[in-house]
């Protein structure tokens, strides 16, 4: 039919074939064809990329000529007839041995195939339709999986960052603890040693030489293995007693205009390093019990920044020499007259 002679009804049965091209048989690409030229027979009403379509809207079946012309036009797309009256016989025949599939429809908007070409086409229709709703439902559940799993890594980091944060301020907040009680500790040995030097100007020296001579670190550190859980508490705490006394005789003999130099940073380090060994022995910051290995190794390293700690001492202030021992002999070239 060409297209100065269809009516309102037969532009409806178009539209109508399009639908049901694009939804039922899955050629989503179909259109009604606005380029057909006038009374041609050969005209296509539906056109697609690979599909080809004729629609009747006559009170006639469809005959056999009408067939051959959609035949001829589809070429090797999909060859589709949509028929409101029906088909011959023949038109039947000839249909389904040069596979063109014809479908019968009513004004009320039902349609279905006539031909087993038809009826095929409505199935792979159908396969195709359930194929692509499967694979687009795949697309959609690995997305929203994979959605979900990012939140969820997201959701672990953040909560990993928050963690992290809490464990740093805790123990932010637990050093300045420890630091504001090795401060004062550090302070009030400090005043204590001063005050013993107004009453007895040689105290510092006592206690500089009692700090050098002591082996208490070295027999602790030797025998922590052996120690028990009873005992360790009281030795790490006779160490720790020693380093503060050490901390206090570096800032006596130490003038403040030496506190920038190398060898005093180089002793408060030991100290500390020494102070945080002890602590570690002693199982601070720890959960559960530190076995004895543990500790040994830690007494060790104390034992070493002790070592580093009175040699600075000894330098600062030397052992007092013996009486009665002589002094070496000097050349006589080197003797003042």
């Amino acid at each position: 039919m060409n297209q100065v002679t269809k009516n309102p009804q037969w532009r409806d049965a178009e539209r109508f074939a399009e639908r049901h091209a694009r939804t039922v048989l899955a050629f989503v690409d179909v259109r009604v064809a606005v380029d057909a030229q006038p009374g041609a027979d050969g005209a296509l009403d539906l056109v697609g990329h690979d599909f080809s379509g004729r629609v009747e809207h006559q009170r006639n079946p469809v005959e056999r000529a009408e067939i051959e012309n959609l035949r001829a036009a589809a070429g090797s797309t999909v060859a589709t007839f949509y028929s409101r009256s029906g088909f011959t016989k023949v038109a039947v025949l000839y249909a389904e041995e040069h596979r063109v599939a014809l479908f019968g429809y009513t004004d009320s908007g039902f349609a279905s195939p006539v031909n087993q070409c038809a009826a095929d086409l409505v199935l792979k229709a159908q396969a195709e339709s359930a194929r692509q709703v499967r694979a687009a439902t795949e697309i959609v559940s690995r997305h929203a999986t994979a959605t979900r799993l990012e939140a969820e890594r997201r959701e672990r980091e953040a909560l990993a960052d928050a963690l992290r944060a809490e464990g740093e301020a805790r123990d932010a907040a637990e050093r300045q603890r420890i630091t504001k009680a090795r401060n004062e500790t550090l302070l009030g040995r400090t005043v204590v040693l001063l005050l013993q030097m107004q009453v007895r100007p040689d105290a510092l020296r006592e206690t500089v030489q009692h700090l050098v001579h002591s082996t208490i670190v070295s027999a602790v550190a030797v025998n922590a293995a052996q120690m028990s859980l009873s005992e360790r508490p009281h030795a790490v705490a006779l160490v720790r007693s020693l380093f503060d006394d050490a901390a206090a005789a570096i800032e006596v003999v130490t003038p403040a205009a030496a506190h920038d130099t190398t060898n005093y940073w180089a002793s408060k380090q030991a100290i500390e390093r020494g102070l945080d060994a002890l602590d570690a022995a002693d199982g601070l910051g720890s959960v559960g019990h530190v076995g004895p290995d543990e500790v040994s190794s830690r007494l060790r390293a104390a034992e070493r920044c002790w070592r580093a700690v009175v040699d600075e001492l000894e330098r600062r202030i030397p052992a007092p020499r013996l009486a009665g021992v002589p002094e070496p002999r000097r050349a006589r070239h080197l003797t003042t007259t």
